[in-house]
């Protein structure tokens, strides 16, 4: 009877603790290691400060993260013409300083902007769930390529005209450039690599967080085509008519601190609400190219240069990357294996980014000889944050 009854009290004990823990895998036996101690956590069952959250067997931790996401990308101070309800000044053989003049009445007027388009991208990274009081690390590669493609148009009689906002071109036909036709193509490239040393614990019996350090380096490349027909680019004399073409390129490389806390509120089953918090602040180095150029509609389809600029500069900027979503996670294969799935909105803010400087054309007058030799160029910046935001599903396996 001795004999049997620490038997009977330990099979009780285990049946109150299926009972208790009935949506969670059995807890696998952990070992000291050193001065470095493993358990495999449902929540703070031994009495630690701040028991760890990973790793989840007791030899370590490799993760591998895969995710797909599908963003938007947008950018402020994009706006690249102004749709001005003014009668159309019409062919060049009607324009006259009048009707050109009427243009500088904004009437009932709208800025055009890009029209940005959502698309895929994705994350890859690996990692390693240390067994020194759960620290881990890893890096994580984020990829991403956004677009913006649009086309506006106006006839002689639809009663408005189009006005560039980005031509340094001055015009044969007037003081005030026009066009009927508008072209643009936005192209975004980014490229992200964050490399992160953080540890996982739990501050209660349901809520994990997970602070972290680490180094962002980051590749954002933009380019940006406008495309002017017709209006100004009418007809001009022996050159006849003219496409005209605004080219700019705005690059940033850069490497800086990133710093974040990451944290994870359970339910039960598995299941989890997540909400991530990320700042950098990135130094690089910024390189700009503005160009703009007509060409002959008609043969021989020559070149003529109108306007060719650079820059090269050094600045920091500073990076926001935020995420909330819904999580479930679990063990596998008799508790060797983790297994975590995310589902959730990420919202990514690359401020000042937009460094292009628009170049437009005053002053001149058809009256000159030779015409448009009077008037000066106007120089001026329309700073302009950059984010994007979109829905992500991440997989993480552990082993």
């Amino acid at each position: 009877m001795q004999k049997s009854l620490p038997i009977l009290l330990s099979l009780a004990s285990s049946a109150f603790a299926a009972q208790n823990q009935s949506c969670a895998p059995t807890q696998p036996t952990c070992y000291s290691t050193g001065e470095c101690n493993c358990q495999y956590c449902l929540g703070p069952v031994k009495i630690l400060g701040n028991a760890p959250c990973r790793p989840k067997t007791c030899n370590g931790d490799w993760m591998i993260t895969v995710a797909g996401f599908y963003w938007g990308a947008h950018q402020d101070g994009m706006e690249y013409a102004i749709d001005n309800h003014i009668a159309n000044p019409g062919p060049s053989g009607s324009v006259t300083d009048q009707t050109i003049q009427q243009l500088n009445n904004l009437i009932d007027a709208d800025y055009k902007t890009p029209d940005f388009k959502w698309d895929w991208g994705f994350k890859v990274g690996v990692g390693y769930n240390t067994t020194c009081d759960g620290w881990d690390f890893g890096v994580m590669w984020t990829w991403y390529r956004g677009k913006a493609d649009g086309q506006v148009e106006t006839e002689t009689d639809d009663n408005h005209t189009l006005i560039p906002l980005w031509s340094a071109f001055a015009s044969s036909l007037g003081n005030v450039d026009f066009t009927t036709d508008i072209q643009h193509h936005w192209k975004f490239k980014l490229s992200l690599i964050d490399i992160e040393l953080g540890r996982e614990f739990w501050t209660s019996k349901y809520l994990c967080v997970r602070p972290h350090i680490g180094l962002r380096i980051a590749y954002l490349d933009q380019n940006f085509e406008i495309q002017h027909k017709g209006g100004s680019w009418s007809e001009h004399g022996a050159q006849g008519a003219l496409n005209n073409e605004v080219d700019l390129d705005n690059d940033f490389k850069g490497v800086g601190v990133r710093t974040g806390f990451d944290t994870n509120w359970h339910f039960r089953c598995g299941w989890a609400v997540y909400g991530n918090l990320a700042t950098s602040i990135v130094y690089g180095r910024f390189n700009i190219d503005h160009d703009e150029e007509n060409r002959q509609a008609t043969a021989p389809h020559s070149k003529i240069k109108v306007l060719e600029t650079k820059e090269s500069f050094r600045a920091s900027r500073a990076m926001v990357d935020l995420a909330l979503g819904v999580q479930w996670s679990g063990m596998i294969c008799a508790c060797q294996y983790g297994l975590t799935i995310m589902f959730g909105w990420e919202q990514h803010l690359f401020f000042h980014q937009n460094q292009l400087w628009r170049v437009v054309r005053i002053g001149d007058s058809s009256d000159s000889i030779p015409p448009n030799n009077q008037g000066e160029n106007v120089y001026h910046q329309r700073r302009g944050t950059l984010d994007t935001e979109g829905w992500t599903l991440r997989v993480k396996f552990e082993f």
